[in-house]
C-alpha cells in the first residue's frame, strides 16, 4: 500500500476536495481493523460478534475513520477482537485528542489524503525516526528555513500561471508544517530520532542569517530535549538507500510500522508492506550506528554555526 504526495497538494482549477477522515479517527479505524483481521473477522461476522456496532456498512465507516467514533463502541469491539489493553488505551487517547486536534489536519487544498494518512500514522507513533540528507526534517524546521525552502520551490516554476497559484498557497502551507511541529510539544509526545547528513549543514538556505538561525535552533533541540535525539551522519559513512527516510513506529514495535519516502518538495509513499518497512528499518539502523555521537553531532553542528557567523 502507498500514496502518492504531490507538491503542493489539492486540485487548484477544479472542484474543492472532499473532505477525508481526520488522520486521528484514520489511525483508530486502523486498529479496529487490524485487531478484526487478526481476528479471523469479516466485517459481517465482527457485527454479529459485537451487535453494538449495528451493521457492516456503519463498521466500515469506523474502520476509515469516515463516521464519528463513539469511544463506548470502539471499546467494546477492540476488546472482543482481543486487541490488548495498551491498544485499547492509544485508542481512547486518540479519540480524546481529536477535538482538540487543529484543522490543518484534514484535507484540503494544502492537505490531501495521503499526507492526512502521513499524520494519522504521526499521531499514533510512539517513536519517529527519520534520516534526511537534502535538508532539515520538516518538524525541527525554524519559519524562516522554511519558507526560504517553499519560496524557491516556487521560484524555479517555468510556468507563471502556476507560480502565481503555488505562491498564494505558500503562507497556509507554511503554518501547516509550524503546526504539525506541536505534536512534539503534547504530553505523550513520541520519540523523534533525527539523522542529518553532515552535507545539509552546509547548505545555506535562505542566506546566512537564516541558516544559521536554523542551525541554532537545532542545537538547542539537541542540547535541551531529552525526546528530540539529533544525529549527524559524516561524509565518510557513504549513501543511504534513499535520500529522505522516515520511520514510524507504535507502542508495540511489530504491529502497524509504516516508513514514508519523500523527495523534496516532489512526492511521497507511505510503506505499509511488512518486507518493505523491515528492509528500510535495517537501513535506519545501520546509519544509526554509523552517525557520530550525541556530542560529536553538538560539536559538528556547533562547528558549522561558527562558520555562518564569520
Amino acid at each position: 500500500m502507498s500514496g502518492q504526495l504531490v507538491p503542493f497538494p489539492g486540485g487548484q482549477g477544479r472542484k474543492k476536495p472532499k473532505a477525508a477522515p481526520h488522520p486521528v479517527a484514520r489511525s483508530v479505524g486502523g486498529m479496529m481493523r487490524l485487531h478484526r483481521k487478526q481476528r479471523g473477522w469479516s466485517q459481517a461476522d465482527a457485527v454479529a460478534a459485537v451487535p453494538v456496532m449495528g451493521s457492516v456498512p456503519t463498521l466500515s465507516k469506523y474502520e476509515t475513520g469516515a463516521a464519528r467514533q463513539d469511544p463506548a463502541k470502539v471499546k467494546e469491539f477492540l476488546l472482543a477482537c482481543g486487541a490488548p489493553d495498551w491498544v485499547i488505551d492509544e485508542a481512547e487517547r486518540s479519540l480524546r485528542r481529536i477535538d482538540n486536534s487543529p484543522a490543518w489536519a484534514k484535507s484540503s487544498d494544502v492537505v490531501d489524503e495521503p499526507l492526512a494518512g502521513l499524520f494519522a500514522w504521526e499521531a499514533a507513533s510512539k517513536v519517529i525516526r527519520t534520516y534526511q540528507e537534502s535538508g532539515i526534517p520538516g518538524i525541527l524546521q525554524t519559519r524562516g528555513y522554511a519558507k526560504a525552502l517553499m519560496i524557491d520551490f516556487t521560484r524555479n516554476q517555468p510556468n507563471p500561471e502556476r507560480k502565481r497559484t503555488l505562491e498564494s498557497l505558500v503562507a497556509r502551507r507554511l503554518e501547516v508544517r509550524l503546526q504539525r511541529q506541536s505534536l512534539l510539544e503534547e504530553d505523550d509526545a513520541p520519540v523523534f530520532e533525527a539523522m542529518i547528513a553532515e552535507s545539509v549543514l552546509a547548505m545555506e538556505v535562505g542566506g546566512r542569517m537564516v541558516f544559521r538561525e536554523q542551525l541554532r535552533h537545532l542545537f538547542n533541540l539537541a542540547e535541551n530535549r531529552p525526546d528530540i535525539h539529533v544525529r549527524i551522519v559524516p561524509r565518510s559513512a557513504g549513501v543511504a538507500v534513499h535520500p529522505s527516510i522516515m520511520l514510524l513506529k507504535p507502542h508495540d514495535d511489530s504491529v502497524g510500522r509504516a516508513v514514508y519516502l519523500e523527495a523534496r518538495n516532489r512526492s511521497g509513499e507511505l510503506l505499509v508492506d511488512v518486507d518493505d518497512v523491515e528492509m528500510y528499518q535495517a537501513a535506519l539502523d545501520d546509519l544509526w550506528g554509523r552517525a557520530l555521537s550525541k556530542e560529536e553531532s553538538m560539536q559538528t553542528i556547533d562547528r558549522y554555526i561558527e562558520y555562518l557567523a564569520d
